[in-house]
């Protein structure tokens, strides 16, 4: 696979990953095994949240936040405010 279409399908298994989560919390809770079902929900929860991260892992820094080594700098306002402190 190549990494361009592995990309593309990221968010697609982190969601994967999140809604079998909630499957194997729903079997859980079914089953009622008792110290058992510990171990369900943790192993659920680490699936949610390796999902979750897997799933928002690729969304970019927003245009006005400075990257990672970038010094700040001056952000002109998209709204045309500045034509108002004239």
């Amino acid at each position: 696979m190549r990494l361009i279409d592995f990309k593309a399908k990221t968010p697609l298994i982190g969601m994967s990953m999140v809604f079998t989560a909630m499957g194997l919390v729903a079997v859980t809770a079914y089953l009622h095994a008792g110290w058992y079902s510990i171990v369900g929900y943790l192993i659920a929860a680490g699936v949610a949240a390796f999902g979750f991260v897997f799933t928002f892992r690729d969304i970019p820094t927003p245009p006005h936040t400075p990257g990672p080594g970038e010094a700040p700098g001056p952000v002109s306002p998209a709204d045309g405010s500045e034509a108002a402190d004239r």
